[in-house]
């Protein structure tokens, strides 16, 4: 008998095969509609989410504004008919109220073994007894979930150790299954070239790793979070994750009775099927609104300040990174800011729409402010200025900051003061001058300083901030922030001059 496995992680709620812009070969539709055709070849199918499914795109954040009974973006998924969901952490973004909205009615497929106070119901696994083949499905999200969510939207939850968990559930699994799949809101921390070799941090943010040193009664994981999008085998066992916004998904098939397995990740860009339209008809009026609030002017600019280059205005400094952190400094009133470019960030035109800001900023990141030493502030920016490196009189990018996922996001610029780093210098002694109104910076002097949540609460990134007086919390999504910025200023002129310098 040949079962097939499908593995969708990070979705991300892209629906549609745009990112609102432009069309690309991405989304739910395009999987979901692949998927019901392709089935059809073999004698059963299984069906995994392995989180992060209902924020991260305009459509997620329109839905968020939304009084709605029921999340379509699950609903679409029961269309495919998903047998399994895993929570992500981007999931509780919006609150508890608005997860149990989206889950309560799928919450009985839901494989959560290390989430403990959730409002509605969920299993740690399932096992899933097919022609009397069983498999056992154990779900787990990533504990790190703490370091960055608020805790409002957490309140009496407690996120366990998914390595101890598993080692509870172990031995009723291999008791009740010819097949363990582990099916995890987390990454590989180490590499996956059998080498074993860390990767980062060892923060327990991803435990992937440590799951197969320590036990050898896994058969596959299904893996997330990371977007770092790959499948091999690690000492015979089948590791997949895929990449996100839904632009490849995991195909695994076996023969039931041999064992013997293939497996791939399926590039969306390939896929010649048409969407299937029963799916489609689901998001027809969603999708007449969005557009429509999209549409929605809401101020200007005194020039277009398109981002043609990510690397150069990361280095160089530019307009577009200029005006997020005059919002930051004036909703604040901290004395410097600190944020990171997307790399799905375009750019304004003059005149900007909802559309505009959402594809810009479309996470629903809210500000703090943390009173900080100003030698914090120098290790700060430290720190970020080891993402750049010179090799042979040119400018890279710092290979700890590609592999083994790109990780852009955390390369920080600061406002609110002039800095100058020599990048001919070593890491973390590449400051050569930080000046505030003229005044060389004050390494003993208290200062504010004020940055996106997850800046501030994770701190395996950014050690500078570790324990710092929290001075203000700014609960309002960015997005809403900037937003905002333009019902109070309606015509922006945005300076395009730079107050940080690289020497090299």
């Amino acid at each position: 008998m040949k079962l097939v496995i499908y593995q969708t992680s990070d979705l991300h709620g892209f629906v549609y095969p745009t990112n609102y812009v432009t069309e690309q070969s991405l989304g739910i539709l395009k999987i979901g509609s692949y998927i019901l055709e392709d089935e059809k070849k073999y004698d059963v199918s299984l069906k995994i989410d392995c989180g992060d499914l209902v924020q991260g795109s305009a459509l997620t954040h329109y839905l968020s504004k939304k009084d709605i009974d029921s999340n379509p973006i699950v609903e679409l998924l029961k269309d495919i008919n998903y047998d399994a969901y895993v929570l992500g952490n981007h999931e509780f973004n919006y609150g508890l109220d608005y997860l149990t909205t989206a889950y309560k009615s799928i919450s009985n497929k839901i494989i959560n073994a290390n989430i403990t106070g959730l409002p509605f119901e969920s299993k740690p696994y399932r096992i899933f007894d097919i022609n009397g083949f069983k498999i056992g499905c154990i779900g787990f999200t990533t504990s790190f979930i703490p370091n960055w969510e608020q805790e409002k939207n957490i309140k009496d939850l407690e996120f366990l150790n998914p390595v101890e968990m598993y080692g509870k559930y172990e031995k009723e699994l291999k008791e009740q299954s010819d097949m363990i799949i582990v099916c995890y809101h987390g990454g590989f921390e180490k590499s996956i070239d059998g080498k074993n070799i860390p990767t980062e941090k060892l923060t327990k943010e991803n435990q992937a790793s440590e799951l197969l040193e320590k036990y050898d009664s896994i058969d596959i994981v299904l893996s997330g979070h990371q977007h770092r999008s790959f499948i091999t085998k690690l000492n015979g066992i089948i590791c997949a994750q895929p990449m996100h916004n839904g632009q490849n998904f995991t195909k695994i098939v076996i023969d039931t009775e041999t064992k013997e397995s293939t497996y791939e990740l399926v590039d969306v860009s390939k896929l010649n099927n048409k969407i299937n339209s029963d799916l489609e008809k689901r998001f027809t009026k969603i999708n007449e609104e969005l557009q429509e609030y999209l549409d929605k002017e809401i101020g200007h600019f005194k020039n277009d300040i398109i981002l043609d280059n990510i690397f150069k205005a990361r280095l160089e400094g530019h307009p577009f990174i200029n005006f997020l952190h005059e919002v930051q400094l004036e909703v604040s009133n901290a004395d410097f800011s600190a944020l990171s470019l997307f790399d799905t960030a375009i750019g304004f035109k003059k005149n900007v729409s909802i559309r505009d800001v959402l594809i810009n900023y479309p996470y629903p990141n809210t500000l703090k402010v943390l009173k900080v030493k100003g030698s914090k502030i120098k290790e700060a920016i430290e720190k970020a200025a080891t993402y750049f490196v010179l090799e042979n009189n040119e400018i890279k990018i710092n290979e700890e900051f590609l592999v083994p996922k790109v990780q852009n996001y955390n390369y920080d610029t600061f406002a609110g003061l002039s800095y100058e780093v020599d990048l001919n210098k070593e890491f973390y002694d590449r400051v050569i001058s930080m000046k505030k109104d003229d005044e060389n910076l004050d390494l003993n002097k208290d200062y504010t300083i004020v940055l996106n949540n997850y800046r501030a609460s994770n701190t395996a990134i950014y050690p500078a901030y570790e324990n710092a007086e929290v001075v203000k919390e700014i609960n309002m999504d960015m997005s809403e922030l900037i937003i905002d910025y333009f019902q109070r200023h309606r015509e922006v002129d945005i300076p395009d001059g730079s107050c940080y310098k690289f020497k090299y």
